[in-house]
């Protein structure tokens, strides 16, 4: 077809077939117009590219022995107005075919049927536990602080005698006997008292006869806790008694404070706190680039000036914490647990799997054995049913043109998928998958313990 056929104009070519149709001598002049001739003319219909027609009129050229003999003239029929509605119907009626067959086309272009298949790969969980030697022993670090802080202990003292011991002398040349409850009078006004009777032996010049009994002051309190030789009088002929010891024990009644264990333990917290911090960062001034530090292990000795339930008014606490550490390369432990876990995981689960993420490892203990440290651990990691590029062309190659259900088949047999889902897009035959691979995507689905991944194959 010519260029001029591929550029027309849609709607101008359909008004003049239509006043063709519509004209009755079929010239599109007036019909109350007699033509001195009659004009013959050919109405060309093409099809065009893109589902558009175009029409176009050529003149019929006379035939030279074409007969020009009039005919009879006879009468002739006009189209009724029915007939004209006919026409227009049957013209529009084209007209909406190829326009909609130019859609459909273009819904097939734009929007082809497209097939994407969901497969779920299988997962497997691997744990493993073991010792590894790596790592070195840091040098041990002690640190102390002190804290002063009030008492809030309370105690009571109730008043008390004071006590102590007179001594008689006899200077009678017979045996006295000093009855209990016999009162003297110190210097200082305190009255004591004998606890018992007390026989005195008789005098043995030029020693006198002597003996002592126990005595207490007459009333409570610190008073009676008098000096020695306050008790230093006669108390019968030639009877004479002393104190030559001070009396003791005698007290007030008054409240006072004490020590408690909380007021130690509530000292102590923020001081271990602090030095917790101070000791890790002492450690970790020691690590180098990539190390990691395994919990220290530390000893915590705390002591005070006054222990619990002693009378004070306030207490100085004093903590002290020495801790040794581990540290290690933390590339090389995860590159020898991974190690490992590639050993385990290939006896355990076969071919195909491969380690989804990275492996969790918790260090459990560390230890030094011989100057070089051991670590214990534990690792839990998660392995996936892994489907290579050329296993996922593979796929696409078995299923392509077959039906959902021979596909769904065959999807389901594949080693390593858990599930398998279909969803199709555009326009065609939903029942079977695309013939083209183009029109075929996989989505490969990896999903454990919160982490999803996916790939996706075009």
């Amino acid at each position: 077809m010519s260029k001029e056929h591929d550029k027309y104009d849609l709607n101008a070519n359909i008004r003049e077939l239509l006043n063709i149709l519509q004209t009755p001598g079929g010239t599109g002049e007036d019909s109350n117009t007699e033509p001195d001739r009659e004009t013959l003319e050919t109405i060309h219909v093409y099809p065009v590219e893109g589902g558009g027609i175009l029409f176009t009129r050529t003149p019929l050229e006379e035939d030279e022995d074409l007969d020009t003999t009039p005919l009879p003239t006879q009468p002739v029929d006009q189209p009724t107005s029915n007939d004209e509605t006919g026409v227009v119907f049957f013209g529009l009626f084209v007209i909406l075919t190829c326009l909609l067959c130019i859609l459909v086309q273009c819904s097939l272009i734009v929007n082809p049927y497209t097939v994407t298949v969901t497969l779920a790969a299988k997962e497997q969980q691997v744990t493993l536990t073991g010792t590894l030697q790596l790592g070195w022993v840091l040098n041990p670090i002690t640190l102390s602080q002190s804290q002063t802080a009030p008492t809030t202990g309370r105690g009571h003292q109730n008043a008390k005698q004071a006590a102590g011991i007179v001594t008689f002398y006899n200077g009678q040349s017979n045996q006295v006997t000093i009855p209990a409850g016999t009162v003297m009078t110190g210097n200082d006004g305190i009255q004591v008292a004998t606890d018992q009777a007390v026989a005195i032996p008789p005098d043995n010049p030029p020693v006198n006869g002597q003996a002592s009994v126990s005595a207490h002051a007459m009333s409570t309190g610190s008073a009676g806790n008098i000096a020695a030789g306050d008790i230093n009088q006669t108390v019968a002929i030639a009877v004479f008694v002393k104190n030559t010891q001070a009396f003791y024990g005698g007290q007030d009644e008054r409240d006072f404070r004490t020590v408690t264990k909380n007021d130690l333990s509530q000292t102590a917290a923020p001081l271990q706190a602090t030095l917790n911090q101070s000791v890790q960062g002492a450690l970790q001034g020691q690590l180098k680039t990539n190390e990691a530090l395994v919990t220290p292990t530390c000893t915590t000795t705390t002591t005070a000036d006054h222990q619990p339930g002693e009378e004070a008014t306030q207490v100085k606490v004093t903590v002290s914490e020495t801790c040794s550490a581990v540290a290690y390369d933390q590339d090389a432990l995860q590159a020898k647990v991974t190690d490992l876990l590639n050993r385990q995981a290939e006896k355990k689960l076969g071919a195909g799997y491969s380690l989804l993420g990275y492996p969790t490892i918790t260090i459990t203990q560390a230890s030094s054995q011989n100057s070089k440290a051991v670590l214990s651990f534990s690792s839990q990691s998660t392995w996936v049913y892994a489907l290579s590029s050329t296993e996922q062309q593979h796929i696409k190659n078995s299923i392509v043109g077959k039906t959902r259900e021979k596909a769904m088949q065959l999807l389901a047999a594949l080693p390593g998928i858990e599930r398998v889902a279909m969803h199709s897009s555009g326009f065609g035959d939903d029942t079977k998958l695309p013939k083209d691979l183009a029109h075929i995507h996989l989505l490969v689905i990896y999903a454990a313990e919160g982490l999803f991944a996916s790939r996706r194959s075009s």
